[in-house]
């Protein structure tokens, strides 16, 4: 049942897609930030394919940092939380940090899908969180990389956490903590993507409206 949470929540995954605009219906992580134990889209087989790709593409970048004489620490061992000065709390989930023998540290983040902004958005997020929610980080300026299926990757270097980055998160973090919720605008393809089904969001665009935004045109006679 719908409910709204005890104290407010937003996880790094919500806020990075909020500010690469991959989410253009800020109401979407507004709501999950102030409410839980609604009811969910369910996924489909797209989600357990994603799931076995990113897990193997994990093993093989754990290998090869372990290789280089890192120390590895993986997904569940680099979940954080931490408190804004309002009681908002943020929480993500890295999926490998490295260190290596100088004590130096690198967020990896592993892409199996094709490229985006908020690829290095969150990554970027995890290096400004860490170091004040994660007693293993404090006070170290943490690197960052995303590893994408094909082999590259992107590296990101501490020094782009500066002012400007921290003032946009401020930005996103303030809308999501608003007790006004944002307008809902919804869209046929991003809705399919969207978990938070018609019983919570009566705008909701469903599927058959979602194959039209694929490719079947309607006619136009001019």
């Amino acid at each position: 049942m719908t409910r709204p949470r005890a104290g407010l929540y937003v996880w790094v995954t919500w806020l990075s897609r909020l500010m690469a605009g991959d989410v253009r219906c800020q109401w979407a992580p507004w709501f999950k930030t102030h409410y839980t134990g609604y009811v969910q889209a369910p996924s489909d087989f797209q989600l357990a394919v994603w799931t076995a790709e990113h897990t193997q593409l994990l093993d093989e970048l754990a290998r090869e940092r372990s290789a280089l004489g890192e120390g590895i620490y993986r997904e569940n061992q680099n979940e954080f939380r931490g408190r804004r000065p309002s009681g908002m709390v943020i929480s993500g989930r890295p999926d490998l940090i490295a260190a290596d023998p100088d004590g130096h540290c690198t967020v990896y983040d592993v892409k199996t899908g094709k490229r985006r902004q908020s690829d290095i958005i969150q990554v970027m997020l995890y290096m400004m969180f860490l170091p004040y929610a994660s007693p293993l980080y404090e006070g170290k300026e943490l690197s960052g990389c995303v590893v994408y299926k094909d082999g590259s990757k992107s590296d990101i270097p501490h020094k782009t956490i500066d002012d400007a980055f921290r003032k946009n998160v401020t930005y996103f973090l303030d809308i999501l903590e608003s007790v006004d919720p944002p307008e809902r605008t919804p869209h046929s393809t991003e809705c399919r993507f969207c978990d938070i089904t018609n019983a919570d969001c009566p705008d909701r665009k469903e599927s058959s409206e979602a194959d039209l935004a694929q490719g079947e045109e309607p006619e136009i006679s001019v």
